[in-house]
């Protein structure tokens, strides 16, 4: 029997000698202080164990997590005595020496002179200061392990933070979820909280989608996806349990600044994990504090997009946002600064996307009021030049676009049938310059202004076309229409005409606008709303967006429709006009030849001034189009920007710089010698012959002579008219 138990005392010595050994500095669950006194002469450094005197003493809490040793481990405790100490850190958790002349520890906390120095928890060696010191090396390695949230906390993956739970998860629950088994000879050193670089995100990786294991220092993940497996390492990470998942499973955050790796939606957070704003009176103005109870919740739910799977949503938080400038904190509660997620995590507001924002909970409860999830974003410095220069180009635009007007109602010899039709289009392009002018000069606080301003843009672009569309139409008709007046039912022919393109011009531009109003007011589908004045004035959609429908549905595609429709035209017209000039050619002198020819000159002139407002008004148009399209180069745009502000200026330069209308505006100011003849005032009063000819009737005998072409010439009734 005494042999049987010196045989079992030496087993367990010789096991015992082969387990590597680690000396600790303080007991079991304490850890290490480094205490400074210094006075005039000296300055005496000392370490300490935080047991609960030295914690009154100093008033410092116990650290929660200490350092865990494997179960093939031999530990020891105590600081080298009788020794002056040095202290050693150690940079990597390896190369642990076995000694009793050295101890490690976890080092938690700075004292001088009393007073508690800031202090970043490590593991730290204490060396006697000696000539020889023999050290055998362990083979132990020291391996940290981070927990995301305190003793009795755990992650919650919905709300993005750590509650309060029931259950006590200890530092060794959290070594098991990641322990290897091949894992020997390791001390575990278990930390709170993750700690990611600034341009980082916290990606939250769940057990159900990735599995976690430990190879030293960092976490080796695998996810599958459809058989698919790809490992990571990450250097920065943390481990915890899921709070409101039923089966209790393990949750990973880890630091990335590629959140594609995984397949996450990132976002940004203004607070750190676990805190919120708290308002100064009432206002927006805020500074982050900690939460006290789980009442304040960082729910994103309404900000995701709707094309988002929330049921494969894998989550990445970044903190903080910086500003050149300031910030702007969005009301969600205000229509006019609604926001959303895009889903490559954007912010989607009022003025575009921008990836500078972040989210966070408002505790408005002090101002009896919710608590709010909203979104603030950088303000930047608007360059105010380029506003100013917008609304100076507008203005130029509106007094020349006035201008225009205004010599085409003081002349009557322009007021025919083509002169009326410029007229209408003139004062629907000021209607929407002038509009466009008042946007640009400064912010319009009233949002009821600023929607009858988006309403005026619109309607005076609509009708703009359409009214371009009418004179596309009357010129292709003065050269393709096959028929024949007689010329005393002309006037009446080409007033009614008028009337006919008045009804359909401005009904048109009035039904458009009135359904877009309707449809606005009265919503029936994201797609139709179009939100006019809200954000601002012009729909309130963003170019180039998912919600940019209204956009192409009532503006874009209709004046497509009309613009090429106007191409067709003026394509139509010109095969025409080769056709009537062959005619034209085949005619001998005479009356009659002179007189053909002399229409076709003037509806020629016509015909290349629609084009050319066509070109004007249809550059507009493709340069709108492209613009919902391709946002760069920025230069280029800015050109496009210009030559649309300076439309009313080309339309200016095409109307009024012509010869004939500068000598009838000097003999209409009595600045020229030579008399007006009377029948300029009354074109459609002159009786002109009709000709057998089938060719040539079609097109040139039934129009009477342009206003235009009778100020250089002088047409008297033919006397070889022939009859039918």
């Amino acid at each position: 029997m005494r042999l049987l138990l010196c045989c079992i005392i030496l087993f367990v010595a010789k096991a015992s000698a082969d387990l590597p050994t680690f000396q600790k500095c303080c007991p079991e669950r304490l850890n290490l202080i480094k205490v400074v006194v210094v006075t005039n002469d000296t300055t005496e450094v000392h370490y300490q164990c935080l047991d609960s005197d030295v914690e009154a003493t100093y008033n410092i809490s116990r650290i929660q997590f200490p350092l865990i040793f494997g179960d093939d481990i031999e530990v020891k405790y105590g600081i080298p005595p009788d020794c002056d100490l040095q202290l050693l850190p150690i940079p990597k958790f390896q190369d642990v020496q076995s000694s009793n002349s050295i101890c490690y520890d976890r080092l938690v906390a700075n004292i001088s002179n009393g007073e508690r120095k800031h202090f970043i928890p490590k593991i730290v060696a204490l060396q006697c200061v000696t000539n020889e010191i023999e050290n055998e090396e362990s083979n132990i390695s020291l391996v940290k392990i981070r927990k995301c949230c305190p003793r009795g906390h755990n992650y919650d993956t919905k709300y993005h933070l750590c509650r309060k739970k029931s259950e006590n998860d200890d530092e060794e629950w959290v070594i098991n979820q990641v322990r290897n088994s091949d894992s020997t000879n390791l001390i575990y050193e278990v930390e709170v909280g993750l700690h990611c670089k600034l341009a980082e995100y916290a990606v939250e990786l769940t057990e159900d989608k990735f599995t976690f294991t430990l190879g030293g220092s960092m976490l080796n993940i695998e996810k599958k996806y459809d058989g698919d497996i790809s490992t990571s390492y990450q250097n920065e990470w943390c481990i915890d349990r899921e709070i409101n998942n039923p089966k209790k499973q393990t949750v990973a955050r880890v630091c990335t600044r590629n959140c594609t790796n995984y397949n996450a939606f990132c976002l940004r957070k203004c607070c750190p994990v676990g805190q919120h704003f708290k308002p100064f009176l009432c206002g927006f103005k805020s500074r982050c504090v900690p939460n006290t109870d789980d009442s304040v919740l960082f729910d994103i739910n309404r900000f995701l997009p709707s094309t988002k799977d929330e049921h494969s949503d894998v989550y990445g938080i970044r903190t903080s946002l910086d500003c050149a400038e300031s910030r702007l904190a969005l009301n969600i509660s205000s229509e006019v600064d609604h926001h959303e997620l895009t889903e490559k995590g954007d912010l989607l507001w009022a003025l575009g996307v921008t990836p500078n924002y972040c989210l966070e909970a408002f505790d408005f409860r002090h101002c009896n009021a919710d608590i709010m999830v909203t979104g603030v974003t950088c303000l930047e410095k608007l360059d105010e030049k380029n506003f100013k220069l917008s609304f100076t180009l507008m203005t130029i635009s509106s007094v020349c676009l006035a201008l225009t007007l205004l010599v085409y109602c003081a002349l009557p010899e322009l007021r025919n049938q083509h002169g009326r039709t410029l007229i209408c289009h003139l004062c629907t392009m000021l209607l929407a310059f002038g509009c466009l002018a008042r946007v640009q000069y400064a912010y319009i606080d009233s949002s009821v202004t600023c929607t009858l301003l988006a309403y005026g843009i619109y309607f005076g672009f609509v009708a703009a076309f359409a009214w371009l569309n009418v004179m596309c139409f009357d010129i292709w008709w003065t050269f393709g229409n096959v028929r024949s007046v007689r010329p005393l039912r002309k006037a009446n022919a080409e007033k009614k005409r008028f009337i006919w393109y008045s009804a359909y011009a401005w009904s048109s531009s009035i039904l458009l606008t009135v359904i877009t109003f309707l449809l606005d007011k009265y919503p029936v589908t994201p797609y139709l709303d179009s939100n006019m004045g809200v954000n601002r004035c012009w729909f309130g959609s963003l170019q180039n967006h998912k919600d940019d429908w209204p956009h192409y549905i009532f503006f874009v595609i209709p004046m497509g429709i009309v613009t090429c429709i106007n191409f067709v035209l003026w394509v139509l017209t010109a095969r025409h006009c080769a056709r009537v000039k062959s005619e034209v050619h085949r005619l001998q002198a005479g009356s009659i030849g002179e007189r053909m020819k002399r229409r076709f000159r003037v509806d020629r002139a016509k015909y290349v001034l629609t084009g050319k407002l066509w070109v004007v008004m249809g550059a507009g148009w493709v340069c709108e189009l492209l613009s919902t399209v391709a946002g760069e180069p920025k230069w280029l745009w800015d050109i496009v920007d210009l030559y649309n502000q300076l439309q009313g200026v080309l339309i200016f330069i095409i109307l009024i710089f012509k010869p004939k209308l500068y000598y009838l505006a000097r003999k209409r100011l009595g600045c020229s010698r030579i008399p007006i003849d009377t029948r300029l005032e009354n074109p459609d009063a002159q009786q002109n012959g009709t000709s057998s000819s089938g060719r040539t009737s079609s097109t040139l005998l039934s129009r009477s002579i342009s206003a235009d072409d009778r100020v250089s010439t002088r047409v008297s009734v033919p006397n070889n008219a022939k009859k039918k």
